[in-house]
């Protein structure tokens, strides 16, 4: 039974405390694009019922979080407090940006420095740009991910595949946790307990996309939102869209608004930039995957006895999340984000701070470069040379062969790492 321990409470009003303090101090807008996207779809579900909302050319998002925007036209109640309340969507995305951070220090076993960390990740403005500045959610499908992770490594395996189910109804962009997650688990498949709970996460996990999906099949619908899954790639058919990744680099003459000016269909011999990208990116997954996929050989197929660390878990979930942002086409610069609290995490429990810290000033400079929120749109300030593009895709670079390099390293113990059995 479940009870409210004083630790517990420690950290419950700690939370509380935390989201008041953003509900009060967040900026009252966000990214002028997205917040009017968010008006206009939240006015559509308000004058037509949220089944039309597809109805809406521009509507792009998946039905989960579609359902955030009835719930906040629901609230306020009319078109003119919809629209001058939009800001208000941040006080439910930064509900799961407190979450993710308390996943991030849930194994740490010493309460101060538990509060610490979790403290230390709050407060760093590149992991709460995204929700309280920008007004974006990337942090609702990061969270859902990142505890499927966190539920795998427990052997909660219902629990973690329903989570990344859940992940994946926001945002495609969730599927960076599969392959983690999925290795994770994999050791599950090879006893009868396992398939069990793995068929019992399919049944629940049926039902439950049933749900989410039923408004839009009962009323012949779903080929809206099966246009909205297939339109999502090639929607923005660019080498980058605002991510200062490694085609900065390549195409090192295009500025960030020249890169709209050619198409990732564009050959370099007789691959096209997008052929590329997905290339270098699996090419780049299989190389951070593979030694858990190594420990798992030894273990269950050699019968070795062997255990895998805590901290490389989250190395390896942070390159694949990395991988994607930083090798492929079409990318966003809050791609990003799922690699933030991954990287948080491998601090935590490693000792090295030297990948967070530098994946924090970096992505901090490719959301502000992008957004303008902290200069105000000062054009002599956006033009200074450590917001170029190419700097900030140069500091990436040096971030991701740093973690490659740390992946295969010998490594030095430390206090908060944890040898796992799986």
């Amino acid at each position: 039974m479940f009870q409210l321990t004083e630790t517990r409470k420690r950290w419950l009003l700690i939370i509380c405390m935390f989201y008041v303090a953003f509900v009060f101090l967040m900026h009252k807008w966000g990214h002028q694009g997205d917040m009017e996207f968010w008006i206009d779809w939240s006015k559509y579900i308000f004058n037509y019922g949220f089944v039309h909302v597809y109805d809406n050319k521009n509507c792009n998002y998946l039905p989960l979080y579609l359902y955030v925007l009835r719930f906040h036209t629901i609230i306020q109640g009319n078109l003119q407090d919809i629209q001058d309340n939009m800001y208000t969507i941040k006080y439910y995305t930064i509900i799961f940006d407190i979450i993710g951070a308390y996943l991030a220090v849930w194994f740490v076993k010493d309460e101060f420095k538990k509060l610490f960390y979790f403290v230390l990740l709050m407060l760093n403005v590149a992991y709460f740009y995204n929700t309280a500045l920008w007004a974006q959610v990337d942090a609702i499908f990061t969270c859902f991910g990142f505890c499927a992770i966190i539920l795998a490594l427990e052997k909660k395996t219902v629990l973690s595949a329903l989570s990344l189910l859940i992940a994946l109804n926001f945002k495609l962009q969730a599927l960076v946790f599969i392959p983690i997650v999925g290795l994770i688990l994999l050791p599950q498949l090879i006893s009868k307990e396992g398939i069990k709970k793995i068929v019992i996460a399919a049944l629940i996990g049926f039902v439950i996309q049933l749900l989410i999906l039923w408004p839009f099949i009962s009323n012949d619908r779903m080929y809206q939102v099966m246009n909205v899954i297939t339109g999502s790639v090639d929607k923005y058919p660019y080498p980058a869209v605002g991510a200062f990744n490694l085609w900065s680099l390549l195409l090192f003459n295009r500025t960030i608004e020249g890169m709209y000016d050619i198409t990732d269909k564009v050959k370099f011999g007789f691959l096209t930039y997008k052929q590329i990208g997905s290339l270098l990116f699996f090419l780049g997954t299989f190389i951070a995957v593979f030694p858990l996929m190594q420990h798992l050989y030894k273990k269950y197929i050699k019968k070795e006895i062997t255990s895998f660390s805590l901290s490389t878990i989250f190395l390896i979930a942070a390159l694949i999340a990395f991988n994607f942002y930083f090798l492929n086409t079409q990318m966003h610069e809050r791609y990003f984000h799922p690699a933030m609290i991954s990287l948080a995490a491998y601090a935590f429990y490693s000792g090295r701070f030297f990948p967070f810290i530098l994946g924090s000033v970096a992505y901090l400079i490719n959301l502000e470069r992008v957004c303008w929120y902290l200069a105000m749109h000062n054009d002599t300030y956006m033009k200074s040379f450590w917001m170029d593009q190419r700097f900030v895709a140069f500091l990436y670079l040096i971030l991701m062969l740093f973690m490659y390099y740390l992946l295969y390293a010998k490594k030095r113990n430390s206090e908060n790492d944890i040898e796992l059995d799986i």
